[in-house]
């Protein structure tokens, strides 16, 4: 009731779901993005924020990407309007990945197109732990032949595909897979057959490729 009567003061229609972004401003004087008189946009923030009615109509990521040209930021996932701070969150945390270099910089992203980043990079001191136990039969390689190890073995976990199709998907040749899997099962040994094992050994891969630490797969 209270927000009803707040909504209805500044004449704002509530919304069944809302969004909520985080923006970065792109200089300290920047102008307010033209967004829509529908579109709550608080500028005190040092972050602006803007909550978005009814996110997942037609046409608004269209509108929101040309008001927004300019700026860096990210939306969160659209959720029932009592929900909104859940919005806000991610979108905060997509603002500091970005922030790091871990997100791309230069628009306004949507959580929901990065999901895995999302998941993955935030929780930093469970995955390096857990990567620390997974990753600990590499400690004996030196830096470039565990990356290529890392690199193989999470393009097999992916596609549990045969040495030509992984090879197609690192750029090099069968052979290379093949004796690089024939060192993954030295190290590992049964584990790369568990299939908790698998999960984990993936988890902690992929995170590690969003943090630029792998190559990404070939296109």
């Amino acid at each position: 009731d209270a927000l009803a009567e707040r909504a209805a003061r500044i004449g704002w229609p509530l919304p069944e779901r809302v969004a909520v972004a985080v923006l970065l401003r792109p200089a300290r004087e920047a102008l307010a993005p033209a967004v829509g008189r529908d579109v709550l946009l608080d500028m005190e923030c040092e972050q602006p924020r803007m909550v978005l009615p009814d996110p997942e109509e037609a046409g608004r990521p269209e509108l929101l990407r040309r008001a927004t040209a300019g700026w860096s930021g990210a939306v969160g996932p659209p959720v029932p309007l009592a929900e909104a701070a859940k919005s806000l969150r991610w979108a905060e945390a997509a603002v500091r990945l970005m922030e790091r270099g871990l997100l791309p910089a230069g628009e306004v992203l949507h959580c929901t197109e990065h999901t895995e980043a999302l998941v993955l990079l935030p929780p930093e001191e469970l995955i390096d732990a857990l990567a620390r136990r997974r990753l600990a039969p590499l400690a004996g390689c030196g830096p470039a032949q565990g990356r290529r190890l890392a690199e193989t073995l999470l393009a097999w976990l992916e596609t549990r595909g045969g040495a030509p199709e992984i090879a197609d998907r690192l750029g090099v040749h069968p052979q290379t897979v093949r004796y690089r899997l024939r060192q993954i099962r030295e190290l590992w040994g049964d584990e790369v057959e568990d299939p908790d094992r698998r999960f984990e050994l993936e988890l902690v891969l992929r995170a590690q490729r969003l943090r630029g630490d792998l190559l990404p797969p070939t296109p």
